[in-house]
């Protein structure tokens, strides 16, 4: 379905649950609502599942009203309200968990529980890391996937286009964007917070899942060992194992 948030249409797909949750699904750059599809099935029994194609980063039209990454969180709770939700467990890979950490501290009314998979928006160093836009796309998906050659006869010429562009848009916003690190304010969650990361991510290394669950009272951490950048895809089983776990714990 669409719903419009500052104007902006948004793509959102949805799976009615039986239970009491709501889950909202965000993927990174280069993804899609869809990379979720295998999570929402089998977590349908908690809830409501809500996925979401990132204005500007599915598709070739680049929303003139988005001049921030910040106001993604905007965005996102733009579409809870078009949907009748006024809380949410929030799960965000690599972009999706940069939007679901700034969400929490400063939405915190709207989160009821926080999924980081390979997230951005915490660095380690005195400066950003970058997303490289000058390496081929075959060096680019050897920092993503585990297994690249799993992927390759899925992906097209169009899909490789979009991914490099989205890269592109994603360096642009982060060089406007007024904060970028939320390295130390990790210590203001107050969710009940899972870290997954893959132990061969290239994108965001494991010592940036290890700090965040450092960092986060009460987060609990797994590192997959045959995953990189995208976990939910290559190890879709124990990526929902772990997202039940954090659904068992969190109240509504």
């Amino acid at each position: 379905m669409k719903v419009k948030v500052l104007g902006i249409p948004v793509s959102v797909y949805e799976i009615e649950g039986e239970g009491p949750l709501t889950a909202l699904f965000l993927h990174g750059v280069g993804g899609t609502a869809r990379m979720w599809a295998y999570q929402m099935r089998y977590l349908k029994k908690y809830g409501r599942m809500i996925s979401v194609d990132i204005p500007g980063f599915v598709g070739d039209k680049w929303p003139a009203e988005i001049t921030s990454l910040s106001q993604y969180v905007e965005v996102m709770t733009g579409v809870l309200d078009a949907r009748g939700v006024d809380k949410a467990v929030w799960i965000g890979n690599s972009l999706g968990g940069r939007i679901s950490i700034e969400a929490t501290l400063t939405a915190p009314e709207r989160v009821a529980g926080l999924a980081l998979l390979c997230t951005a928006g915490v660095f380690l160093g005195p400066d950003r890391e970058r997303i490289p836009t000058d390496i081929t796309k075959d060096e680019f998906d050897q920092a993503v996937f585990y297994q690249p050659e799993r992927f390759a006869a899925v992906q097209t010429e169009e899909s490789k286009r979009q991914n490099l562009e989205g890269r592109r848009r994603y360096e642009d916003l982060a060089d406007v964007t007024e904060r970028m690190n939320f390295r130390d304010s990790l210590c203001e969650i107050r969710v009940p917070t899972h870290v997954i990361w893959g132990r061969h991510d290239g994108v965001t290394k494991v010592p940036v899942g290890e700090y965040i669950a450092a960092h986060v009272e009460g987060a609990e951490l797994l590192i997959l060992e045959e995953a990189a950048h995208v976990p939910q895809v290559e190890q879709p089983q124990l990526v929902t194992a772990e997202l039940e776990k954090l659904f068992q714990t969190v109240t509504v």
